[in-house]
């Protein structure tokens, strides 16, 4: 460590204080604690307190960006506004030997020194830094024990259902016990806003819509939070712990993935004012990326940013919005007679799968049985009760599960014989609605041709 160009000009020490949320409960590691020693060992020798940084319940196992006052602290370093550090124990400074020698550099560089209260370093000599390295190296050990003991216990908590904190989403509040509970009114409120996004497919309507029925105001952001948060089925899945059953659903998990699809489909706001009928939903053959929108003269086209603005797609052509809806009115009804054919051969087919291996399985075991008893491995009693049981289960092996069939009501209705003149009186917002609502995709090639649909 350089000493001070200027020995006769009166020492600038910056003060730091840290504590972790633990140790603010033991004695001697207090803010107040931390603060008299430094307070007064600054003062016995003469220096400037040119700063006093306290970092309040932040742990030295995180990364150290994230303590806010010790980056004040280095900034003012930075500035060459500070000639010493003072803390009271190396481990308030850090428990990392890398972010030391990382803090090392700055402090060289702007001819700054660092002191503790309670504990002699010397960092002039090999066996000095050596020493230092040996304390980071330990606390950093004792650092880690701790956050693998901490997580053991976290990670028990949300396999039994506890609240690890105080933070509550809008329609949840935590019992007693620890444990999240439905607030009535407030689960009202969000199956509303989740049963008014589904119809509507608009955050800023649904956002409006729930601040004049109920006066609760929320912001965008705080909005699609809601919307995306796995709490609402019930499910907690943040920091590698998973509880499928950690609280009481609010919604169902077919509405939430449902809700999860409309989000990543949803068209941004356009600043010009339009709205596309298709965003969303038009899919390039040839790159898969989505068609966009553009307004030429009267008319509305879907084009292939993949080609038009970044060269790498061959699709040049645009399709026009008026045509698609025709296609969609006059070929609907067979797009849903293939789908449905499809989809019984398939389930037919996956049924026969299941039920060959399953078939597969008992008969391997059955096979395995016999050359264990040939073998003299298992004696005859063995051999007849484990035949039994096989055999058994053989012959009343159950067909598989009927699958859930895709509901095309919705689909059904579009393509009734007086549907068409309902939907030319909707608004083009409406229409967008009921299409993002019925179809999943539909996939367009270069020559403008649809090549296939996909419903939900």
């Amino acid at each position: 460590m350089r000493k001070q160009n200027n020995s006769e000009a009166p020492v600038r020490a910056a003060l730091y204080v840290r504590v972790s949320g633990e140790e603010q409960k033991i004695k001697g590691l207090s803010i107040e604690a931390q603060k008299e020693r430094l307070v007064a060992y600054a003062k016995e020798r003469g220096w400037i307190i040119a700063g006093l940084f306290v970092d309040a319940a932040k742990t030295a196992r995180k990364n150290m960006h994230k303590r806010s006052e010790f980056q004040k602290m280095l900034d003012l370093v930075r500035a060459d506004g500070v000639d010493m550090l003072l803390f009271c124990r190396l481990d308030r400074w850090f428990r990392s030997v890398r972010d030391y020698y990382k803090v090392m550099e700055v402090l060289e560089t702007h001819n700054c020194q660092w002191k503790t209260t309670d504990e002699e370093y010397d960092t002039t000599t090999a066996n000095g830094r050596l020493y230092i390295n040996v304390k980071l190296s330990i606390a950093q050990n004792e650092a880690d024990i701790c956050g693998e003991r901490i997580h053991v216990v976290f990670d028990s908590k949300i396999q039994h259902g506890t609240v690890l904190s105080g933070k509550c989403p809008f329609w949840l509040r935590i019992n007693d016990e620890r444990r999240y509970e439905l607030i009535p009114e407030n689960a009202a409120i969000i199956q509303d806003a989740f049963n008014h996004f589904e119809n509507t497919t608009s955050q800023r309507a649904t956002i409006r819509y729930i601040r004049e029925t109920y006066d609760v105001n929320w912001c965008e952001a705080t909005f699609r939070r809601m919307l995306k948060d796995k709490l609402a089925i019930g499910v907690y899945n943040k920091n590698g712990r998973y509880n499928e059953d950690f609280c009481p659903p609010v919604i169902s998990k077919e509405q939430f993935e449902h809700v999860q699809e409309l989000l990543k489909r949803n068209s941004r706001h356009n600043p010009a004012g339009r709205v596309y009928i298709f965003t969303g939903i038009l899919v390039c053959e040839e790159c898969r990326h989505h068609l966009v929108g553009r307004k030429q003269k009267d008319f509305f086209y879907y084009r292939c940013n993949q080609h038009f603005q970044r060269g790498r797609c061959t699709h040049n052509h645009s399709a026009r919005e008026d045509v698609i809806e025709t296609w969609l009115f006059e070929h609907l009804g067979e797009e849903i007679k293939k789908y449905e054919v499809a989809w019984n051969v398939q389930a037919a087919e996956r049924k026969r799968t299941a039920a060959s291996i399953d078939r597969s399985v008992l008969r391997r075991k059955l096979t395995k049985l016999k050359d264990l008893y040939m073998n003299d491995l298992i004696d005859i009693d063995e051999y007849k009760k484990d035949y039994e049981t096989y055999t058994a289960a053989l012959s009343a092996l159950e067909e598989p599960e009927e699958e859930k069939h895709i509901d095309l009501s919705g689909v059904h209705r579009i393509i009734s014989h007086d549907f068409r003149e309902i939907y030319d009186s909707l608004t083009r917002e409406e229409k967008r609605t009921l299409w993002k609502n019925t179809l999943k995709e539909i996939r367009v090639n270069n020559a403008n041709e649809i090549i296939g649909i996909s419903f939900f």
